[in-house]
């Protein structure tokens, strides 16, 4: 199940705060911005995301940075342990650049911890344009065992230049984002 919290058309304020949250210097706004997003989101529609992976999560992993950053991804900086979830680790294949916009099994490798019940891991991601990394990252989850798996998305990306999304952000000009509405419900 894939959730994402918010559209991000390119040049909107939304996106500005995805690509400077993690920017260097990463803007601290930016930063306290997309954490009361998420932190508001999960507070409301967690139960929607639970429903749709048979039960609460478990654990939660960020979708790798593919760009070689060494340490943790900087959502899961920004998010720490506020979820009260133990954080997995997601390697990234080497063999696989930034510039890949396709599913790949072998993306990304996790080890998955050995508890008495089921692992349900709930996959955060700050920026869907594809979606190939989050799905090979789900994929990888369950080829390790994970019983299911949900997807959070900060931001689906939108460009507004392309044809086939004139029609999306025409539609989402009017009402103003509202947070009450889960993509789950709708």
């Amino acid at each position: 199940m894939v959730v994402p919290i918010s559209y991000s058309p390119r040049n909107g304020q939304h996106h500005h705060h995805l690509r400077s949250y993690k920017s260097d210097p990463a803007s601290a706004q930016a930063r306290w911005n997309l954490l009361a997003l998420l932190l508001l989101f999960l507070r409301d529609h967690l139960g929607c995301v639970a429903r749709g992976m048979d039960g609460a999560p478990t654990h939660v992993v960020a979708v790798p940075s593919t760009r070689g950053k060494p340490g943790p991804h900087p959502l899961q900086r920004m998010v720490g342990d506020r979820l009260r979830l133990p954080w997995l680790a997601a390697v990234p294949n080497p063999r696989y650049g930034h510039d890949v916009r396709r599913f790949q099994r072998d993306w990304f490798t996790v080890r998955l911890p050995h508890p008495a019940g089921p692992v349900r891991p709930l996959i955060l991601d700050d920026t869907w344009t594809t979606g190939s990394r989050a799905q090979s990252l789900a994929h990888a989850l369950r080829v390790a065992g994970a019983s299911s798996v949900g997807v959070v998305v900060l931001g689906r990306h939108v460009n507004p230049e392309h044809a086939a999304s004139r029609f999306l952000l025409r539609a989402i000009e009017e009402p103003v984002f509202d947070l009450s509405v889960c993509a789950v419900e709708r």
